[in-house]
């Protein structure tokens, strides 16, 4: 039999060898990196997907500088990796893990989304009132993503022409849009076409459309300031841009990481809205002195653009969410 004092020595030589076991298995854990496949609708070069490389560079400051080598996001490209139109399902699936894209390529999945762009509020401001989470409840049931958050830009949308108009009466006028815009337009008498971004300089410059829409100060980089004439501006709705994750990766993501990536996101968020205003003060200004013209409607015909853009598409997201679209518009009106 032991006598007291050699089983007080191996009780505690069995302690020290479990806690050195255990404190080499938590470690080991501790320093298991997770990497994400990220993604983006729009090329690299394009001005929207520079506020997610800022974001991509904000989470790896702050890795760096909190947790080193436990998060690493990989940037895979943008549609020429996967079709923009096809990248949510890709999302849904873990074929990516991170997806940077706007609410026109996914409403038929997930219509709520539309909501958005009728938003009066910033995206911080979203996030703060509960926005963010009903969001990523309807997100996490339709297509298994996590929402991390809108990285808008505060920028509006813009209906740039080749030829002048004198009121809010489009008929006659082929008008090149994203599917969220066509019962807008409709409204107003215009014939929307639905045409891929790298097709619009073509489609412009043989007169097949005689305008289009598109946030405002952003088509430098399609080079389409180079074939439009006239800008309106009576702006509508809100571009939105949206970080999504996948909720399988998501939910394996430790606590202190998953905190990491939606301040990382807020930041940015900030920063992309800064971003967004000083660009269009800029592009507006070079435009001007290339020669395009700005066409100010009247009060009474600006009311009437703005009330066709906006009732249409609540009317639209409420059709197609009869119980989450009513409660989007008293979240996101102020």
């Amino acid at each position: 039999m032991l006598n007291s004092v050699c089983l007080k020595k191996w009780v505690t030589l069995v302690a020290a060898v479990f806690l050195v076991i255990l404190s080499s298995g938590s470690g080991e854990a501790a320093s298991k990196k997770i990497t994400l496949k990220a993604i983006t609708a729009w090329p690299k070069t394009v001005f929207e997907v520079g506020n997610f490389m800022a974001f991509l560079d904000m989470v790896k400051a702050n890795v760096d500088k909190q947790y080193p080598g436990q998060l690493e996001i990989q940037y895979m490209g943008g549609p020429e990796v996967i079709p923009n139109s096809e990248q949510v399902e890709a999302l849904r699936n873990g074929v990516v893990d991170m997806v940077f894209t706007t609410d026109g390529y996914y409403t038929s999945v997930v219509p709520e989304v539309n909501a958005l762009s009728l938003t009066q509020m910033r995206p911080w401001e979203e996030r703060a009132s509960g926005v963010n989470d009903f969001l990523n409840q309807i997100h996490g049931e339709k297509i298994n993503t996590y929402y991390l958050g809108r990285m808008g830009t505060g920028i509006p949308f813009t209906l740039y022409l080749t030829k002048p108009i004198t009121s809010s009466d489009l008929t006659g006028l082929k008008v090149r849009c994203a599917p969220t815009h066509i019962d807008f337009l409709k409204k107003l008498g215009a014939q929307p076409l639905v045409i891929p971004p790298p097709d619009v300089y073509t489609a412009l410059e043989r007169g097949l459309v005689d305008g289009f829409i598109w946030p405002a100060g952003l088509i430098r980089d399609w080079g389409w300031h180079e074939v439009t004439k006239h800008i309106v501006t009576t702006n509508f709705y809100m571009a939105v841009n949206v970080v999504l994750i996948n909720k399988t990766q998501w939910d394996k993501i430790p606590e202190h990481l998953q905190t990491l990536l939606i301040q990382a996101e807020e930041q940015a968020e900030h920063a992309a809205v800064e971003r967004g205003q000083a660009h269009i003060e800029k592009e507006f200004a070079e435009f001007r002195k290339q020669g395009i013209q700005f066409i100010d409607l009247s009060a009474e015909e600006a009311k009437k653009f703005e009330d066709a853009a906006y009732s249409s598409l609540w009317d639209i997201v409420i059709k197609k969410a009869p119980e989450n679209g009513p409660k989007l518009k008293a979240m996101l009106s102020k």
